[in-house]
C-alpha cells in the first residue's frame, strides 16, 4: 500500500512538472513569436521599406491609451525618439495608423494635396458621431447643379464643401463681416458693465455694487456662448435653449451627450419658430445654410445637428484665448498696461466705437497671440509621398500645431516660456505671424474661416474690459494649468479645479479720452 502511495505521489509530480514545463515552453514561444514581431515591424521591414514613415515602436497595447492621457506628449516623445530627422513618422493608435508631419516646410504639402488627403471624411464621421443619417450624410456630399438657385455654386460642388465658401462670404472682411462687428461690439457695450454681471451672474461668490468676484474660466465660458448665440441666432434663441448646459441641473448632466442633445433640440426647436419671427435677427450664413438644406429636403432634425457644428465651432475658442489672455495680463502688468493704451484710441469714453482699430497690427502690434494646441487630420485617399514618405490609403495625416508653434528652431530656446515681445523685437519677430510654423488656424482649403471674427471677439471683449475695470486675482494663486491630455479643436482648455477667481471693479477714470 505504501509503494502504491509512493506510486500515486510520483506520478502526481510527473504531472505537474510535465504542465510546468508546458506552461514554460509555451510561454516561451509566445515571447519568442513577440520578438520576432517586434523586431519585424520595427527593425527588419524599416530597412527593407526605406520609402515609408518609421513607426514608433509599442509594446502592448499599442498608443491608444497615452494618446488619450497627453496627445501632445505622446508625440513630443515620438518627435524626441526620431531626433535628428524632420521626416514624417507613424503611430498607431484605436486601430488606425497616423503618419504625423511635424516639420513646417511638409506640412504645407499637407495643406496643398487635396486630391490625395481629404477633409471631409473628418467632417462626415463628425456628422454620423451627432446623429445625422446616411441619407443626409449623401445627401449633403452629393455635387449639386452649376445653375442651382441660392449660393453661386459654377463648379457644381456639393453643399458639404459649397458651405466653406459661404462661411468666407460671411465671415472673411468685408461688409458681410462688418454687420457682425458692429452686433459684437453693440452687445459688448451693453452687456459688460457691472449693474449686468451683479444681475445676471449667479455663480459669482461675492458682490457689491462696486465690486464683484468671478470664477473667470466659468464668466468667460458663460459669457462666449451668450455673445456667440447673439451674434448669429439673435434674441430668439433664448426662447428654446433654457435647457444649455449652464443652466440645466448638473446631476443630469451626462459628460458629453446630454448637453449635446439638449442643444440640438434647442436648435431644432428653434429653426420651427416661423421664419419671420427669427430670420431677420440671424446672421447671413445661418439663414443661408438653411435655405440651402431644406432646398435638399434635409428635415429638421438633421438641419439642427448640421447647425450644431457651426454653434460648436462658434464656441469652442474665444471663450479660452480670452481667459488665457487675461490671466496673462493680470501676471504681467506691464503688458497689461500696454495693451490698454494701445487700445484706448477704439474707444471714445469707455465705449467702443472703431471696430477696425484694434484689427489692425500697425496700431496694435502688442495684441498677443495665442498657439493653438489643436491638430489637422487628413484621410490618405490613394497612395501619396508627403516629406519623401510613402503614405499609404486608408490611414490618416496628422498635423500637430503644437509641436509647430514650439519648434525651436523659429521660435527660439525659450519656447515654454511666455515672452509676448519675441514678436516685436527683431527681423525675426516681425516674421514670425507669416512663418509656415505658426498655423493657430490651420491651413489649406480648410483653415478657420471665422479667424477674423474670432480674433475680433477676443481682442473687442478684452479691450473693453480693461477699459472699463480693473481686474486681479484674488489671493495669490498659481498660474492655472493647462490640461495638456484633453484633446481639443483650438486653444487648449484648463485643468479641472483650477479656475481663478478674480475681482473686477469698475475704474475711476479712462487713459485716454477719444
Amino acid at each position: 500500500m505504501f509503494l502504491d502511495a509512493l506510486s500515486s505521489h510520483a506520478d502526481f509530480v510527473l504531472q505537474r512538472l510535465l504542465l510546468s514545463t508546458q506552461g514554460h515552453a509555451a510561454l516561451l514561444c509566445i515571447v519568442v513569436a513577440w520578438a520576432v514581431w517586434r523586431s519585424w515591424r520595427f527593425a527588419i521591414y524599416p530597412k527593407l521599406h526605406s520609402d515609408e514613415s518609421r513607426e514608433l515602436p509599442y509594446l502592448i497595447p499599442r498608443h491608444g491609451p497615452a494618446f488619450f492621457k497627453d496627445s501632445n506628449g505622446l508625440l513630443a516623445r515620438a518627435r524626441r525618439h526620431f531626433a535628428g530627422t524632420d521626416e514624417p513618422f507613424a503611430l498607431t493608435a484605436f486601430g488606425h495608423t497616423f503618419y504625423v508631419v511635424t516639420h513646417a516646410k511638409h506640412s504645407a504639402e499637407v495643406y496643398k494635396n487635396t486630391d490625395s488627403l481629404s477633409f471631409e471624411e473628418f467632417v462626415q464621421t463628425l456628422m454620423r458621431c451627432n446623429g445625422n443619417d446616411e441619407t443626409t450624410i449623401k445627401t449633403v456630399y452629393s455635387p449639386l447643379p452649376s445653375d442651382k438657385a441660392g449660393f453661386p455654386n459654377p463648379e457644381g460642388l456639393s453643399l458639404g464643401v459649397l458651405a466653406q465658401r459661404m462661411h468666407v462670404h460671411q465671415l472673411h472682411p468685408g461688409e458681410n463681416m462688418l454687420v457682425l462687428q458692429n452686433k459684437v461690439r453693440d452687445w459688448i457695450n451693453r452687456q459688460l458693465n457691472l449693474d449686468v454681471l451683479v444681475k445676471e451672474c449667479k455663480y459669482s461668490p461675492s458682490r457689491t455694487s462696486t465690486r464683484i468676484q468671478l470664477p473667470l474660466y466659468e464668466w468667460t465660458s458663460d459669457y462666449f456662448v451668450r455673445l456667440g448665440q447673439y451674434v448669429y441666432f439673435g434674441d430668439v434663441l433664448d426662447r428654446v435653449i433654457w435647457k444649455m448646459l449652464y443652466q440645466y441641473p448638473s446631476f443630469l448632466c451626462r459628460d458629453m451627450t446630454a448637453p449635446r442633445d439638449r442643444m440640438m433640440a434647442s436648435l431644432k426647436a428653434y429653426f420651427q419658430i416661423p421664419p419671420n419671427e427669427r430670420r431677420d435677427q440671424a446672421a447671413w450664413i445661418i439663414n443661408a445654410m438653411e435655405d440651402e438644406m431644406r432646398a435638399l429636403g434635409v428635415d429638421d432634425e438633421n438641419l439642427a445637428i448640421m447647425v450644431f457644428h457651426l454653434y460648436f465651432a462658434i464656441n469652442t475658442n474665444a471663450r479660452k484665448t480670452s481667459f488665457w489672455m487675461l490671466t496673462h495680463l493680470m501676471r504681467n502688468p506691464e503688458y497689461l498696461a500696454a495693451f490698454r493704451a494701445e487700445t484706448a484710441p477704439a474707444f471714445r469714453g469707455d465705449e467702443l466705437v472703431d471696430v477696425s482699430y484694434i484689427q489692425d497690427a500697425t496700431k496694435c502690434p502688442q495684441t498677443l497671440r495665442v498657439a493653438g494646441w489643436a491638430a489637422s487630420v487628413r484621410l490618405v485617399t490613394r497612395d501619396v509621398v508627403i516629406g519623401g514618405k510613402r503614405m499609404r490609403r486608408g490611414n490618416r495625416v496628422m498635423v500637430p500645431h503644437r509641436l509647430l508653434h514650439f519648434d525651436e528652431a523659429v521660435f527660439g530656446d525659450d519656447t515654454d516660456a511666455w515672452q509676448p515681445r519675441r514678436w516685436l523685437d527683431t527681423d525675426a519677430g516681425r516674421k514670425l505671424p507669416s512663418s509656415p510654423s505658426w498655423r493657430p488656424f490651420g491651413g489649406g482649403r480648410t483653415k478657420c474661416s471665422g479667424r477674423f471674427l474670432a480674433k475680433f471677439f477676443v481682442t473687442a471683449f478684452v479691450a473693453t474690459l480693461l477699459r472699463r475695470f480693473d481686474i486681479e486675482a484674488i489671493g495669490d494663486p498659481p498660474m492655472p494649468q493647462p490640461d495638456v491630455g484633453r484633446p481639443v479643436l483650438g486653444i487648449i482648455s484648463v485643468k479641472e479645479g483650477q479656475d481663478y477667481l478674480v475681482s473686477i471693479t469698475k475704474r475711476k477714470t479712462t487713459d485716454v479720452e477719444v
